[in-house]
């Protein structure tokens, strides 16, 4: 139990989210699986490929249309999201700090529905994501960036040489 998650914040660029959060959900990290099979070989081998599209599914509490008018926006006039986390070590007794950054575009905005005098959350998605950048307590743990065709995991540049070998 050395990473319990103790609590999470949501910007959408420079709009705190904190007292609206509902509940949001980080991309799930997935690679496009081609399958080898050598001729006359026994068994098949599925080679990683290229990292699958990333989305990331948002909801607040209401409806605001600060984040609302984010909507329909095109490539490039992209958006930063900033997840924030606080894990906590219970073995070690201390506080453990997650950053989380995408630049993307809210690709699809749900409308709350209304019952009696309530109304419900307003569910969002990020999509288009160009750009994913996970940070634990000041470590890389991934990067993820189109543009610059850069795959970091672990602290580790594993698109280096392969950009130098092409001349990316």
């Amino acid at each position: 139990m050395d990473r319990v998650i103790y609590g999470a914040n949501w910007y959408v660029d420079t709009l705190n989210q904190r007292l609206r959060l509902d509940s949001v959900q980080l991309p799930n990290l997935s690679r496009v699986q081609d399958t080898i099979t050598l001729a006359g070989s026994w068994m098949s081998f599925e080679n990683p490929g290229e990292i699958e599209p990333l989305t990331a599914p948002f909801s607040l509490k209401g409806a605001h249309d600060d984040i609302r008018s984010l909507f329909g926006k095109e490539a490039g006039d992209w958006t930063t999201f900033y997840y924030y986390e606080r894990l906590r070590d219970l073995q070690a007794g201390k506080n453990v700090g997650r950053v989380v950054i995408l630049k993307g575009l809210i690709s699809a905005v749900s409308q709350p529905s209304v019952a009696s005098k309530r109304g419900g959350q307003t569910e969002y998605q990020v999509g288009s994501i160009v750009s994913y950048e996970d940070i634990v307590e000041g470590k890389r743990i991934h990067l993820f960036d189109f543009f610059a065709n850069k795959m970091v995991i672990n602290g580790v540049d594993y698109s280096a040489e392969h950009n130098a070998i092409i001349a990316a």
